[in-house]
């Protein structure tokens, strides 16, 4: 059995960390926001996003999804590393 205190603190810091990567993509600005909810939360495949944010193949849509991933890893670990 998990004490419930236990199970309580992983709740708590599994809402901090939600709370910092909602944060850390309302910094992360336009279009990579999109871009990332596009890929990320709404599943679609690569060549839909190219055509979407008019990139001139899937292989740019992809190069951008990664440079906007770096990006948003940056922003969220410098406010986790600020909360800890």
């Amino acid at each position: 059995m998990v004490p419930v205190e236990e199970e309580i603190e992983q709740h708590e810091k599994r809402q901090m960390d939600f709370s910092i990567m909602e944060n850390a993509l309302s910094k992360i600005g336009e279009p990579c926001k999109s871009l990332l909810e596009a890929y990320y939360i709404q599943k679609k495949p690569m060549q839909q996003i190219a055509e979407e944010f008019r990139y001139t193949n899937a292989d740019n849509a992809k190069t951008q999804k990664y440079k906007c991933l770096v990006r948003l890893k940056k922003l969220f670990f410098a406010q986790y590393k600020n909360v800890q």
